[in-house]
């Protein structure tokens, strides 16, 4: 299943500026020491931000994707699990 973000949340707090796919029972209680019930019911319901694919890849300009640590050799290699298999007999 893919999930594609289509829009955004803010949270309904005065000044507080959390975004979101959803505003959290966590961060209610965290940031705002209320329930998101009795939050949303006393300052509206989180308000709906569009997401602008444009933005969001000229965010990513420059980003350089993170290299795999073990790029030397599949991890169910018989190589890998004789390293495996020979560190744990020197402990």
């Amino acid at each position: 299943m893919t999930l594609i973000i289509c829009s955004t949340v803010r949270c309904p707090y005065p000044n507080c500026g959390h975004t979101g796919d959803v505003i959290t029972v966590n961060h209610c209680r965290t940031a705002h020491n209320m329930e998101r019930k009795e939050l949303f019911g006393k300052y509206g319901k989180p308000q709906s931000i569009g997401y602008d694919p444009q933005a969001a890849n000229k965010n990513l300009e420059g980003h350089v994707p993170v290299q795999k640590v073990n790029i030397g050799y599949p991890s169910d290699s018989t190589f890998a699990k004789d390293r495996r298999s020979s560190r744990r007999k020197g402990r």
